[in-house]
């Protein structure tokens, strides 16, 4: 995988942090452990997989800044 791969991955899992922490059927809190979970399994599993991987870089860009939380969908 290249550093692109990682880019369009951290955006997928954002824009789901997103749509799931506006989505009223479910916990919030709960949906944003689910996503935070699965960000960090593919940063573990492609820090294995590359020397170069900054799983902690990855992590940071899958999180909704304060000004995206303000943002509607």
């Amino acid at each position: 995988m290249t550093k692109k791969d990682y880019i369009v991955i951290a955006a997928i899992l954002k824009n789901e942090r997103k749509k799931a922490l506006s989505d009223q059927d479910f916990s919030r809190k709960v949906k944003n452990l689910v996503i935070s979970n699965i960000a960090r399994g593919l940063a573990t599993f492609f820090e294995s997989n590359n020397t170069r991987f900054d799983g902690q870089l990855f992590l940071d860009a899958t999180n909704l800044t304060e000004e995206e939380m303000r943002l509607p969908l």
